[in-house]
Order: structure tokens, then C-alpha cells, then sequence
């Protein structure tokens, strides 16, 4: 009777073990992949009549890191810079950028750092990518064409939290919108991997700290309050996992707008566009023209 019992619990425990292991890498595996995220082919500029203009550019943010995106004048002065999500590029919002330009708006879309053709090998959650953000903004606010008091951003994701932490860091930024961003990255990350326990979280917590990533820097409550007296146009999908309504709602609880939230009836993450085609656009083209 003990060999037989002795075996189960050696099977048991070696069962474990690998289900211990098998947490731990996939962890480690996933959060690597948002750490290191794979890039994606940029191309030529699109050659379309909507976006006659648009031309290559290249700045550094204050660190010196190289970024690469596109640039086209506004036919009145008022700009938009355009923020993509993780592991996409700056060709992930040409959709927006088409509309947005049909309305005369000039535009900035860049590849954040560690994406596209920009330099860097680590992304940040929001936390190094507003500076991005902020180093766009000082090559629109260079260029002849552009009103410096009529700047504004939209990010998707990614972008959302670069675009909302830039935004409470950059006073030349009048109007934002941010898009499927809402939930800390730190909460998430619990929200994630926390429901695997400590195997779930110290593997993850251990490839952004040899990255030198903190998880911690991007705090989406506090920068919407840094931000109280300044337009906000908070955007996610009506089926989003990521962005409950209860975070945007509290994100609408840090102080005063004029702020606004809309959820995108039909959608999850993303593709608002081809799921609202009349009126996501609409909504963004009227916050804009309102504030900028």
C-alpha cells in the first residue's frame, strides 16, 4: 500500500511542479512580449489625395532617442499628433489621420520607441512614451504652419496613457483624446496574471525590472486630475475586457473637464472606425473643433 501511495504523491508533486513552471514562463513569455514588442513593417507615405503632403520626418526626444513618423501641414494652423497602440506603428491610425485631415487638421504621426522605425528596444506602458509624445509636440510647435495654442493628441491604448500622462506634463497640448486607456498598467498587470498568485506576478515583475520598466510610473487617476480645466475625450469600446466602465467613470471623478466619455456601441478594443463609421468621427472632429 505505501509504494503505490508514495507514487501518487511523487506524481503529484512533480504535476505541481510543472504547472508551477508552466505559469512562470507563460508569465514571463507575456510580459516580454509587451516589453519587447515585435515590429511592424512602416512603408512609404500613402499616396492618396486625402493625405497629399504627407512627408517622412525625424526628431529626438529629450533623451536623445531617434523617432521616425510622418508629417503633414494643417491648412489653419491646428494640429493633431497621433499615438498608436502596442506593437502597431504610425500606420495603425491612418484611418484617423484621413479624416482628420479631410477636416484641414495637420498632422504628426511617430512610431513610439521600440516600435516601427523609431529607436529603443523597450516600451513603457505610457511612462518613457510620453516623452515621445512631448518630443512630437515640440516638432509641430517648430513648424511655420502650426498655431502653437492649437495642439492636441489623440492615442489609442499604448497611446492613450502616453498621450494622458504627456498631456498632464505639457500645458501646449489643449485637447486630448484617449482611447481604450483607462485601467492603471499596474492593476491591470494584477488583473492579468494576479489571479495565478505570486508565480503569476514575481515572473512578470522580474522581466520589467531587468528592462527597467516601472510598472508603477503611469498613473492614469493622477493625470487626468493634473489636467482639470483642460478638454478630454475619453473613448473605449462598448465590449472592451480592458476598460470597464467603472475606471473611465473614475477617471471622469478626478476633478473638472470639460470632459467626456463614449463608449463605442459594438466594439471591443478597437476598430471604432469601421464599427461607428459615421459616428466616431463625428464625435472626434466635434471635440476638436470645439477645443482646438
Amino acid at each position: 500500500m505505501k509504494h503505490p501511495l508514495v507514487a501518487g504523491l511523487v506524481l503529484g508533486g512533480v504535476a505541481l511542479l510543472a504547472m508551477a513552471a508552466w505559469v512562470a514562463v507563460r508569465s514571463a513569455r507575456y510580459i516580454s512580449q509587451e516589453v519587447h514588442p515585435p515590429r511592424q513593417p512602416v512603408g512609404s507615405p500613402p499616396k492618396d489625395a486625402e493625405l497629399a503632403g504627407l512627408r517622412d520626418v525625424a526628431f529626438q526626444d529629450r533623451d536623445g532617442l531617434q523617432l521616425k513618423g510622418w508629417y503633414l501641414p494643417p491648412r489653419d494652423g491646428a494640429l493633431v499628433v497621433l499615438v498608436h497602440g502596442l506593437s502597431g506603428n504610425r500606420t495603425q491610425l491612418l484611418p484617423e489621420a484621413r479624416f482628420l485631415a479631410r477636416a484641414g487638421y495637420g498632422l504628426v504621426l511617430f512610431d513610439l520607441g521600440a516600435h516601427g522605425e523609431s529607436g529603443g528596444t523597450v516600451s513603457t506602458y505610457g511612462d518613457r512614451e510620453a516623452a515621445q509624445v512631448r518630443a512630437a509636440v515640440d516638432f509641430a510647435a517648430l513648424q511655420p504652419e502650426v498655431d502653437v495654442k492649437r495642439i492636441g493628441a489623440l492615442g489609442f491604448s499604448l497611446g492613450g496613457y502616453s498621450v494622458l500622462k504627456a498631456a498632464a506634463e505639457e500645458p501646449r497640448l489643449k485637447a486630448v483624446v484617449v482611447e481604450a486607456a483607462a485601467v492603471a498598467p499596474a492593476q491591470a498587470l494584477q488583473d492579468e496574471l494576479g489571479h495565478w498568485g505570486p508565480l503569476g506576478l514575481w515572473p512578470a515583475l522580474g522581466v520589467m525590472k531587468r528592462a527597467g520598466v516601472d510598472v508603477d510610473a503611469v498613473q492614469p487617476a493622477r493625470d487626468m486630475a493634473a489636467l482639470a480645466g483642460r478638454p478630454v475625450l475619453l473613448v473605449a469600446g462598448e465590449s472592451d475586457p480592458w476598460v470597464p466602465d467603472a475606471a473611465l467613470d473614475d477617471l471622469l471623478r478626478q476633478g473638472q473637464g470639460p470632459w467626456e466619455k463614449w463608449r463605442v456601441p459594438g466594439a471591443g478594443h478597437e476598430s471604432y472606425l469601421p464599427i461607428s463609421p459615421e459616428e466616431y468621427p463625428r464625435r472626434v472632429l466635434a471635440f476638436f473643433s470645439r477645443f482646438l
